[in-house]
């Protein structure tokens, strides 16, 4: 059996609900990887959505002994997490380094071609989620129109524009569905998203006026569909990840639908493992570097259409 293996993840919150199906998939594939014979072990780190703090534990976990041979990090800020990364793998031929669920920009694509296997992304396609959030409020409202309270994740995060961008990008065909005036930003968290609704209500904003409301992960959407409910609001919200709890919100009416994401990150630890053993790059990372899964909507999009005329509950 070959030496053991350290894999750094740097991700988000542990308590988060896509966060620990993020360690508990890494878990999962690295037994499975040891068991064939190939060692690794996961270690996870949490940024928090704190750049500062993210950067610094990667600075430690590149000094660190023994030096991981694997990085896979979802970024804070996708270029001062480049900068740092880009670094280890010029200066260590033995380590290989990962962005999750953000691509490669196109200048990072260019300098990855001297890299080769050493630097790639796994990501959800992002503008896909959002443009399948845009099918499913269609799809929910009665005659596919009505006005949308929406949650965004934190301010600034790539997840948060990716997505918003493929909802705005479908939104043309999808006319009746209503957002202006109506998006607020939360955090990622539960938790935020009372006081994300509070500050558009002291805006001018009213619960009465919207006929759906979505979030874009299903904590939040959780939360939501909770605070709606308690306002006397009974309307079909929407989340993304589509992870057990989202799934099992679906099922108990909490959600009218979610977005599966791909997790992602045992696809990164696969293709290490391959790589690692010599298969050719191009046969398993696309010529940009950049790996891209696709969501589903659960359920079907067919399955949510609402009959003509229904009213909302």
């Amino acid at each position: 059996m070959e030496d053991l293996r350290l894999c750094c993840l740097h991700i988000n919150e542990p308590d988060h609900v896509f966060d620990r199906g993020l360690k508990a998939e890494a878990e999962r594939v690295a037994a499975e990887l040891t068991r064939s014979g190939f060692p690794i072990r996961v270690e996870c780190r949490y940024g928090k959505g704190n750049e500062s703090s993210q950067l610094e534990q990667i600075e430690a976990d590149r000094h660190s002994s023994p030096r991981p041979s694997l990085f896979i990090v979802i970024p804070v800020n996708r270029d001062a997490v480049y900068g740092i990364l880009s670094g280890i793998v010029d200066a260590h031929e033995d380590v290989t380094c990962v962005f999750l669920h953000q691509a490669l920009a196109k200048i990072q694509s260019a300098h990855r071609k001297a890299l080769g296997t050493r630097l790639f992304s796994v990501a959800a396609d992002q503008m896909e989620i959002g443009r399948i959030q845009a099918r499913q409020l269609a799809a929910v409202l009665p005659n596919g129109a009505g006005d949308v309270l929406y949650v965004q994740g934190r301010q600034g995060s790539y997840a948060t524009a990716e997505r918003m961008k493929g909802l705005l990008a479908e939104l043309p065909k999808t006319a009746g569905v209503k957002l202006t005036g109506y998006r607020v930003y939360g955090d990622w968290s539960p938790e935020s998203v009372a006081p994300a609704v509070e500050s558009w209500k002291r805006l001018g904003g009213r619960v009465d006026w919207i006929q759906a409301a979505g979030a874009q992960n299903d904590d939040m959407a959780m939360a939501l569909s909770r605070l709606l409910r308690k306002e006397g609001r009974d309307i079909p919200v929407i989340g993304v990840d589509g992870l057990e709890a989202g799934q099992r919100a679906v099922a108990d009416g909490v959600l009218a639908a979610t977005v599966v994401q791909p997790l992602g990150v045992g696809e990164a630890l696969r293709t290490y493992r391959a790589v690692a053993g010599g298969r050719s790059d191009a046969s398993i990372i696309p010529e940009d570097g950049n790996i891209l899964l696709k969501p589903e909507s659960h359920p079907a999009i067919a399955a949510l259409a609402r009959p003509k005329g229904a009213a909302t509950r």
